[in-house]
């Protein structure tokens, strides 16, 4: 089971990965997290990059999942700005 980070937001939550290749980064709520993981249609704030690093930024409450679809290599830290 591939397991995928994620962080608590209070109100404004960031992101930044850093990719070895382009990939797809997604940040996702709770209720997206389990659209994605069912192969349902879902929302999400980021989308296909080619560079790095990738900075996502939302404002929003609850656990928020960081989806990274490519060769799997990445680093990322999440903060509250």
């Amino acid at each position: 089971m591939i397991e995928f980070p994620y962080a608590y937001s209070t109100g404004r939550l960031s992101v930044e990965v850093w990719l070895q290749c382009a990939s797809d980064v997604y940040l996702v709520d709770e209720r997206n997290f389990r659209k994605f993981q069912a192969g349902c249609a879902f929302r999400y704030h980021g989308g296909h990059y080619t560079h790095t690093p990738v900075r996502l930024s939302i404002f929003g409450y609850g656990r928020w999942y960081l989806i990274v679809r490519g060769n799997g290599q990445y680093q990322y830290r999440f903060y509250t700005t």
